[in-house]
């Protein structure tokens, strides 16, 4: 079972959880069915293989946990303290039919922390000699293909438009939730594998995109969603931010955020994980009141139950099958935002377009600071001109192959926004079909 959330750890930006220590990892692990075809690694998307890593840590094989993680999953430190465990590989915990399922996370973590504990060697390095392929964003899905390619001994170079790696979990997750030193203990085995970062490289103009294409032998899109949607309702005033902006001048200056929005009333618009990020930080840093505006139910929001619970522990105001309908200004800046309740035409339907507004439910809300966290797009299809795309324009791919010659694709570009590790996983398979692809020319 998981250990309880340290409120004190959240507002001070900290790990939310103590680890695990020897007794109660090996207390843990020995409540481990061993099962044959573990169900639990089957429902991982980067293939961890946590049946595997438990194994050893009750057969006190502790390095050997920590290999396995490493080996299988690049960003394993990271996804220790992200994944949505309860959604994926505990879900499918045998143990759950007992009491409740292995706390799979907080084992991940013990055998993350005594990998760094008893340094582990280096990962081995690629022999480059297999061909050149470059990789367009140092995110989870991008870090998934590029350690996969140089297992392979591949030479790979990442172009990374930052002056630093790491992606949505470096810039978007507050460091409650996952510690920064786990994204640079990731990177530090992605450097290991021979793998160049170049930062500061924003693939940003059709001519750069072609020039890859012509200089290696493929190229792997992994930039994510890096446009915010906004409202017109409450864009263009200086006190309303995206979650991007918000959520990154959070990690770059704290301290001012939190001089900003102490004591102040700050609405969040969005029902999701960042919304949720949003919300939380902004209570820990010290806001007076938090309000949280979604189309959904409670039932219904897309963010993770322990988000959710994140949020009733730092008393975050939920105001649940609502809208935004206008602002109130004062000398160009929001003083306070207007909405009604909404019902659903159709059932299971998310979609604004399927909100109707429920007469005399209007409200205000006093609003110092509002931050829209109603999702994101690509904007690939501006480089790479030919590439095939769908929906709000995310790429077409199949195990990530693209309609674009020497071109490949994974994670949120393709999926529209899911999980780290669905993006790893991503990342990973477009690696193999690079590989048959260079191999094979086809």
């Amino acid at each position: 079972m998981k250990k309880r959330i340290n409120l004190n750890s959240i507002k001070e930006f900290k790990p939310m959880r103590k680890p695990m220590n020897f007794q109660e990892a090996i207390i843990e692990s020995n409540r481990c069915l061993l099962c044959e075809d573990a169900p639990c690694s089957q429902g991982c998307p980067a293939g961890t293989d946590p049946g595997k890593f438990i194994r050893q840590i009750k057969f006190q094989n502790y390095k050997g946990a920590a290999r396995t993680i490493r080996i299988n999953n690049i960003m394993g430190s990271s996804c220790a303290h992200i994944c949505p465990t309860e959604k994926l590989c505990e879900k499918a915990c045998s143990a759950k039919e007992l009491s409740h399922p292995i706390d799979i996370s907080g084992l991940q973590q013990f055998a993350i922390g005594y990998g760094v504990e008893h340094n582990l060697e280096p990962m081995t390095e690629s022999k480059k000699n297999m061909g050149k392929v470059a990789v367009i964003g140092a995110g989870p899905s991008g870090l998934g293909c590029a350690a996969e390619l140089a297992k392979l001994d591949y030479d790979v170079t990442i172009f990374e438009k930052d002056a630093s790696a790491g992606g949505v979990p470096k810039w978007n997750i507050p460091d409650f939730r996952l510690p920064s030193s786990m994204i640079e203990h990731d990177l530090k085995n992605v450097k290991d594998l021979g793998i160049v970062i170049k930062y500061n490289e924003n693939i940003d103009t059709k001519e750069k995109a072609d020039k890859l294409i012509n200089d290696f032998d493929a190229v792997f899109l992994g930039t994510g969603l890096n446009k915010a949607f906004e409202l017109p309702e409450v864009n263009g005033h200086p006190n309303s931010k995206n979650y991007i902006e918000y959520l990154r001048h959070i990690k770059t200056d704290r301290k001012f955020v939190a001089d900003f929005v102490k004591g102040k009333s700050v609405v969040v618009i969005g029902g999701g994980s960042v919304a949720l990020d949003c919300a939380v930080s902004s209570a820990a840093l010290g806001a007076g009141k938090v309000y949280v505006i979604s189309l959904e139910h409670l039932a219904e929001l897309p963010a993770d139950e322990e988000e959710i619970e994140l949020g009733h522990l730092v008393n975050l105001i939920f105001k649940p099958n609502t809208r935004v309908t206008g602002v109130k200004l004062v000398d160009g800046k929001i003083k306070a935002i207007t909405g009604n309740e909404i019902s659903w035409k159709e059932e299971n339907n998310f979609s604004p377009s399927n909100a109707v507004n429920i007469e005399d439910t209007e409200f205000t809300l006093k609003a110092d600071l509002v931050i829209q966290a109603v999702g994101t797009q690509p904007t690939i299809k501006d480089t790479f001109t030919e590439l095939e795309t769908a929906g709000k324009g995310c790429v077409v791919s199949k195990e990530g192959v693209t309609s674009q010659s020497k071109v490949f694709a994974g994670g949120d570009l393709v999926n529209g926004g899911a999980t780290a590790v669905q993006a790893i996983g991503e990342g990973k398979e477009a690696a193999l079909a690079i590989d048959k692809f260079i191999k094979g020319g086809k």
